[in-house]
């Protein structure tokens, strides 16, 4: 991830590197941070003058009082400081990863993806979240915050903001939602190392469904616009069908972690194609592996979160099954929905260019 997409650090004003210990980071800010918030209780930090001296990344040295002060100011978590033997095996996972991945480079298309563990269920679901788990649920908690959340409290406080009664005018209410959403899956790094064609066709494949969920974790009322707007806009079969998907949907508001990590699982669904028949999917995608792997990676991290927040496995069992058979159902209405808007050609030639470029001209199989 770059430095431009990550912003300024937060604590000193430097290009972040990286999310570190929750927040947006340069990288002498995070070996400060590590080096000092563990000494508290043990050491003294002292202002020299005021309490309230500047830190900026031309002053970040002249107060460790402050710098350090400030870190906690701006959401640095002292928990997320990992322990010499968690750092050991931190170091022996990411030369593992390595190992792995200059294997992959070997495999071609037509090779197998090693089957993921998560159904060998342990006796030790307390702890199946791991250091390097955590720290991903973070990053994914601060991306969604900078990106989505930013951009309801700034620009887009409702979706829809008022009653609709045209569809383009409808979806035209969602374009600045859209935008940080895209965003928010930018900053996944399995995600942004696609091909930007593999991208445009994930998001686009998605659409409607990730709309629902979007809302879902945004709020967790569902709007007397919104209902009044689907009643409106589709027939009355349809719009009751996606009035029960936006309330079953809701009905996971209670944990917005979940919601944002479906979100990155759902787009990564290379299985998914709203407007061509294909079984072969690399007709489709140019690299379906790397989504696939891509995929696994954060379906193995929803489960471990289900295993972690379950009183035990068959408890994160039945939720995973009930999830799961709640966002078919959804996926089969959004379709619907979907099919309807694509026949109306002057609606969609209406509709913000991001917007319109959701319902593409259907290209003729090979």
């Amino acid at each position: 991830m770059s430095s431009r997409a990550l912003g300024p650090c937060l604590v000193c004003d430097a290009p972040a590197v990286g999310i570190n210990f929750a927040i947006p980071t340069c990288a002498p800010c995070k070996a400060f941070f590590r080096r000092n918030a563990v000494k508290l209780g043990r050491r003294d930090f002292i202002c020299q003058q005021d309490g309230d001296c500047p830190v900026t990344y031309k002053s970040r040295r002249f107060c460790n009082c402050c710098r350090l002060a400030k870190c906690f100011r701006t959401g640095m978590q002292k928990s997320l400081i990992r322990s010499e033997a968690e750092r050991e095996a931190r170091k022996q996972l990411v030369e593992q990863n390595r190992k792995k991945r200059s294997q992959c480079t070997s495999i071609t298309k037509v090779g197998l993806i090693r089957p993921s563990n998560l159904l060998l269920l342990s006796n030790g679901s307390s702890q199946c979240i791991s250091p390097f788990d955590q720290t991903s649920l973070t990053n994914i908690f601060s991306a969604y915050e900078r990106t989505c959340i930013a951009t309801k409290v700034s620009q887009s406080p409702a979706f829809p903001r008022v009653r609709h009664t045209s569809l383009h005018t409808f979806l035209n209410d969602y374009t600045e939602r859209q935008v940080a959403l895209i965003k928010y899956f930018k900053i996944i790094p399995e995600f942004d190392r696609l091909s930007i064609s593999d991208k445009i066709r994930l998001v686009r494949n998605h659409f409607c469904l990730a709309l629902t969920i979007n809302e879902a974790a945004l709020s967790s009322n569902i709007s007397q616009s919104l209902l009044d707007s689907v009643s409106i806009l589709y027939d009355a079969d349809l719009s009751r069908e996606l009035i029960k998907c936006i309330t079953v949907i809701h009905s996971y508001t209670s944990d917005r972690m979940l919601l944002q990590l479906l979100l990155v699982v759902i787009n990564l669904s290379s299985g998914i194609n709203r407007y061509r028949n294909d079984t072969d999917m690399d007709r489709i995608y140019d690299d379906t592996l790397s989504i696939f792997a891509a995929q696994n990676i954060y379906v193995e991290l929803l489960w471990k979160y289900f295993l972690s927040r379950s009183p035990s496995e068959v408890h994160a069992v039945r939720f995973y099954n009930k999830l799961i058979r709640d966002l078919l159902w959804t996926q089969r209405v959004c379709f619907m929905a979907e099919s309807y808007i694509y026949n109306l050609t002057g609606e969609i030639q209406k509709m913000d260019p991001l917007i319109q470029s959701m319902w593409p001209i259907c290209e003729s199989s090979d």
